[in-house]
């Protein structure tokens, strides 16, 4: 039996052990990119390609049977979840270079809130008045934070700005996966989606001839790390979770990574946020907790 398709009893502790686990690796992604020295494009590229690989015997045990019965439809809208995936590590990573930790991290989460704007947007998804004031609020955390880190350290302003793009291309992301999640296991989902987005930042790598090939063996298994802990054990473990918990359990669990990230920022670089990203960031996470909880009583 698979172990992504385990028997879980209805008072079973293990989901919110997954999502425990999940939460701390995913919170180390922003501090593994800083300690590589690589372009963002090739970090991503490589992070990618391992995590492709390593969900490759689950899609060989069966001979990718589940793979193959999936409709063009199916297909496509998993292609184009991993090159928005793709994207969005493009600029997170970026990001992640340019700005702080805890600035770029808290923007790039910030797409719990974009779901629900490009979900009214785009399919006409009513938004209760909850979570428009939740909306509201996330928007103008993210304000304070853009200016306040602005007059702090003007250099920070196309990180932020990256950080902010990436939030959006999440969002995109989730929107695109959501329907799918319901109908495709999630190792099959999973190496689809990851392949693609390996495919879509190796491009941008070969078109602008960016440092691939030759790298030390500490990069390497920076790299190794990244697949295992913040997407393996990260991702997907939150992916698994959210096959037996309450979605909204699931979106919480998402506002403790802009704490994580910036309690390992300053305990690894010592890197202290500025004011308005702690003052805009702490707003910022009161918005997308009221959103989430819209959403649940929703």
């Amino acid at each position: 039996m698979s172990v992504f398709n385990l028997e879980i009893k209805k008072d079973s502790q293990l989901p919110y052990l997954a999502l425990l686990i999940g939460m701390f690796a995913i919170s180390a992604s922003a501090i593994l990119i800083r300690y590589s020295t690589s372009e963002p494009l090739v970090i991503g590229s490589y992070r990618q390609a391992f995590a492709t690989l390593i969900f490759l015997p689950f899609i060989m045990k069966d001979k990718g049977s589940e793979l193959r019965s999936q409709s063009y439809s199916t297909h496509m809208e998993m292609i184009l979840a991993g090159i928005l995936l793709g994207t969005h590590f493009s600029f997170f990573i970026t990001s992640v270079k340019e700005t702080s930790v805890a600035a770029s991290v808290l923007l790039a989460t910030c797409h719990v809130v974009y779901v629900s704007i490009l979900g009214w947007f785009f399919f006409g998804e009513m938004l209760s008045k909850k979570a428009i004031i939740g909306t509201s609020i996330a928007l103008g955390g993210i304000v304070i934070l853009f200016g306040g880190d602005l007059l702090d350290n003007p250099g920070n302003f196309t990180g932020n700005f990256f950080a902010f793009i990436s939030g959006i291309l999440a969002g995109l992301y989730y929107l695109s996966g959501r329907k799918l999640r319901k109908t495709v296991s999630l190792p099959t989902y999973a190496f689809v989606v990851y392949l693609f987005s390996f495919l879509t930042m190796f491009s941008i790598v070969l078109l602008q001839n960016l440092t691939y090939q030759n790298l030390s063996i500490s990069e390497i298994q920076l790299f190794l790390l990244m697949a295992l802990i913040p997407t393996l054990l990260g991702h997907t473990m939150q992916n698994w979770a959210l096959g037996y918990l309450p979605a909204y359990i699931v979106s919480i669990s998402l506002l403790a990574e802009p704490i994580g990230s910036g309690l390992l920022a300053w305990l690894f670089f010592q890197e202290i946020p500025s004011f308005g990203v702690i003052l805009g960031g702490l707003i910022v996470l009161f918005g997308l907790y009221v959103v989430i909880l819209a959403e649940e009583s929703g």
